[in-house]
């Protein structure tokens, strides 16, 4: 049996760094063109795909006899997950047509930062865990 160092949670909490970071610089940009007139708010939604990519080795909803059937289900490896970037929503843009709320903004650049920040203690509690497992498994 092969033992992989690096399994599906470590794929899904470095591709979840990347795209968490993504989405701040786009917050950042927004916050930057706040006063820029016609500027559309921008935003990246991710976690459904991430989702989606991640249980992509569980069955589909077709009943296959033979591995190379397919099974009905689109499956997106982690690595390529992407996110789609929107246009924030915005019902009442400002005279100027920006779309730009400076404390929603803010908002959700805090919750992206808390965001990031759990991610990277996860994965540095998973990297202590593999050093541990190397360093003194063999004690």
């Amino acid at each position: 049996m092969a033992v992989r160092l690096f399994d599906k949670n470590m794929q899904l909490l470095t591709q979840a760094m990347s795209l968490t970071q993504r989405r701040q610089a786009l917050i950042s940009s927004n916050i930057a063109n706040r006063e820029t007139p016609g500027y559309r708010a921008q935003d990246l939604v991710f976690e459904k795909q991430l989702m989606r990519a991640l249980h992509s080795d569980q069955p589909g909803p077709l009943k296959t006899s033979d591995p190379r059937h397919f099974d009905g289900v689109t499956r997106e490896p982690l690595e390529l997950v992407q996110g789609e970037q929107i246009n924030s929503f915005n019902p009442d843009p400002r005279m100027d047509g920006n779309t730009v709320i400076l404390d929603k903004e803010m908002a959700k650049l805090a919750e992206n930062q808390l965001l990031f920040t759990s991610q990277v203690r996860a994965l540095n509690w998973k990297m202590r865990t593999l050093k541990t497992a190397i360093t003194e498994g063999g004690k």
